[in-house]
């Protein structure tokens, strides 16, 4: 691969998992009280968690899933940050529950606003079990594109570009919800998807979980992971790629540092 080809990848590469990492990180969650028993089948518990998912009810949903992973503690056993797999961010001990976290919690509401399923096979093996499901949600593979379109117009806008100014400008733009608001604000029934997903569910102590696994994750965030957009879509952030290029080209020539050892030192 030539040397541009890979800076521009590198570069894409970052905004695309800044952009995932943001909306990700503090999407979808109310944390409420849920009822503790959730049924005695793996069908059962897979309508419950998916009623809970709709609801925003995240307590309830971690209860029968593996959400949760792990606990961080300071040196006195104080409970210090905890790791889950989805709704991380607004699961944190002493969260403070300000402005960003009502953004959040309006992005999330949105993004279970159309969410449909239906569980079509289950295959049961004694404590294990996989459970089809057709799930329905608006195309976040269409608005993460947009997303992603609107960072490069920011950044092109933008009079930062020294080492680290690229993932500064991006990191300021993928914490704010409200341009990946207005852009699900504009989407309606006709802009949906439907995924195929096979969840696992597991005995275990004296009740049945589901597994957060990526591809669940990705089939209820509406498609959220594809690698690519469409033509048109892919088309326009080439267009924007080359343009920011032309800019860090610009800045290079200016600092004497060519772009390649740019891209080296921000990349490694």
């Amino acid at each position: 691969m030539r040397a541009r080809e890979m800076k521009t990848r590198k570069i894409r590469i970052l905004v695309v998992m800044l952009v995932l990492g943001a909306v990700m990180m503090t999407s979808l969650g109310c944390a409420q009280k849920g009822q503790k028993a959730w049924g005695d089948t793996p069908e059962e518990t897979a309508e419950y968690m998916m009623e809970r998912l709709k609801e925003l009810d995240l307590a309830a949903f971690n209860e029968c899933t593996d959400n949760y992973v792990r606990t961080y503690r300071n040196w006195i056993g104080i409970a210090t940050q905890r790791e889950y797999r989805v709704f991380n961010e607004l699961l944190q001990p002493g969260m403070v529950k300000g402005n960003r976290y009502e953004s959040n919690h309006k992005f999330a509401e949105k993004t279970v606003e159309h969410m449909e399923w239906e569980i079509t096979d289950i295959r049961q093996d004694g404590e294990r079990a996989e459970i089809d499901m057709k799930i329905t949600n608006i195309n976040m593979q269409d608005v993460i594109g947009e997303y992603e379109i609107s960072i490069l117009e920011n950044m092109l806008e933008s009079t930062g570009i020294g080492m680290g100014g690229l993932v500064r400008n991006v990191s300021d733009l993928a914490n704010g919800k409200e341009e990946l608001l207005s852009i699900m604000e504009a989407l309606d029934e006709t802009n949906l998807c439907t995924m195929d997903v096979t969840v696992l569910a597991y005995w275990e102590k004296d009740q049945w979980k589901i597994h957060v696994s990526e591809e669940f994750i990705n089939a209820f965030m509406g498609n959220m992971m594809a690698a690519k957009y469409s033509e048109e879509m892919e088309q326009k952030i080439e267009k924007l790629m080359e343009e920011y290029e032309g800019k860090v080209d610009e800045w290079a020539d200016e600092v004497g540092e060519s772009v390649e050892d740019w891209v080296e030192k921000v990349f490694g």
